[in-house]
């Protein structure tokens, strides 16, 4: 009869543990506080892509993985004694086959990203999809063998040595966890969280921020998105006037990664009169934004104002815009054909928040005109 080599004993249990220590716990603990915070806010496509799969697999997939991991871990804490190591590490596997679909499924989508920026030649709107490194770390769970752990757990169970190391968390576990637990919480809602305006305000001004121009100095593809919603908001009676506020490295008439003037022909373009919009070219980072639009704020005496920008950045620019005493309601731009979050703007944010958040002076413009 087939029989699975597994640890036998506490002491063989414990030493195979080891070889993984705290990192496979913290993989472990990572893989599941971040499925459950980004599925339970309806957040996960973000990194996963399951249009291809039909409405019904796109909804189920995500809940069926999140019960799985959730057994996994019941039974990490509450070996099955009554199961032999053998029976219970298939167990075990039988509960990681949606684990394996989800790895799957990531290897499609950046394989599917990736062909497409060679269609695109280029053109996408970064250059990799939030699917490669979340696939990363799947990869390295699996290689950390999660299949022994309910198994090993069983083995160890059957006497009052401790259990398992990989399920023994220590002090310092928890406050991994707990600081894990807060990171995903700001990733999948407080960094995506909008402040839109009410139904049927009419604001004073829309500000668009600027982002990275495209080929032949054009509105590149975040840029396109930000744009395009400004200009929607603008048809639909909700704004009055737009701003468009970016980066003129080499002056305003210089199109050389001149945001605005992007920003500008492409709003011409889709039929916003000259007369309600205005240009400001010396908005070189979110900081310099808030303080040009805080002037023209002050000078014109407005108190509605609307922030359009990507989701990931509205958190940001609205705290930029409070700390110069200016309210604004946020808009995001989702206006695109790839839904993936950028895994680099995340980290970027993660780290800009905090930073203009203790540090109102850092990116404090100068004199400027």
């Amino acid at each position: 009869m087939h029989t699975t080599s597994l640890p036998s004993s506490p002491v063989a249990s414990r030493t195979a543990c080891r070889k993984t220590g705290i990192f496979f716990r913290l993989l472990d603990s990572g893989i599941l506080l971040g499925a459950s915070v980004s599925i339970l806010t309806l957040q996960s496509w973000r990194w996963l892509d399951l249009r291809f799969a039909g409405a019904f697999i796109a909804f189920l997939l995500p809940w069926l993985w999140l019960a799985s991991l959730v057994i996994l871990h019941i039974l990490r804490f509450r070996p099955p004694t009554d199961l032999s190591p053998d029976s219970a590490w298939r167990l075990n596997r039988m509960l990681l086959l949606p684990s394996a679909f989800i790895a799957l499924v990531l290897l499609l989508n950046t394989v599917t990203f990736y062909h497409l920026k060679m269609v695109l030649h280029g053109r996408m709107p970064w250059y990799m999809p939030m699917s490669l490194p979340v696939l990363v770390v799947m990869i390295l769970w699996f290689i950390a063998r999660p299949d022994y752990a309910v198994s090993a757990g069983a083995a160890a169970a059957r006497t009052p040595s401790p259990p398992w190391h990989s399920i023994n968390y220590k002090r310092y576990d928890f406050i991994a966890m707990t600081f894990m637990a807060l990171i995903f919480l700001w990733i999948f809602h407080g960094m995506f969280l909008t402040n839109p305006p009410p139904p049927g305000m009419d604001a004073d001004i829309a500000v668009v921020l600027g982002a990275g121009t495209g080929p032949g100095d054009t509105c590149g593809y975040t840029l396109r998105q930000r744009v395009l919603e400004g200009v929607a908001l603008f048809k639909a009676h909700r704004a009055k006037r737009l701003l468009l506020t970016g980066r003129a490295p080499r002056g305003k008439t210089n199109p050389y990664k001149n945001e605005p003037l992007a920003m500008l022909k492409l709003t011409l373009a889709q039929g916003v009169p000259e007369k309600a919009l205005i240009v400001d070219y010396h908005g070189n980072n979110t900081r310099y934004s808030a303080y040009n639009t805080a002037a023209l704020v002050k000078a014109g005496h407005w108190h509605k104002v609307i922030a359009v920008s990507s989701d990931y950045h509205l958190p940001r620019t609205s705290l930029a815009f409070r700390q110069l005493g200016v309210h604004v309601w946020t808009v995001a731009a989702r206006r695109g054909i790839w839904q993936e979050t950028n895994p680099w703007a995340v980290v970027r944010e993660l780290v800009g928040y905090p930073v203009y958040w203790l540090d109102q002076n850092y990116h404090r413009p100068g004199r400027i005109p």
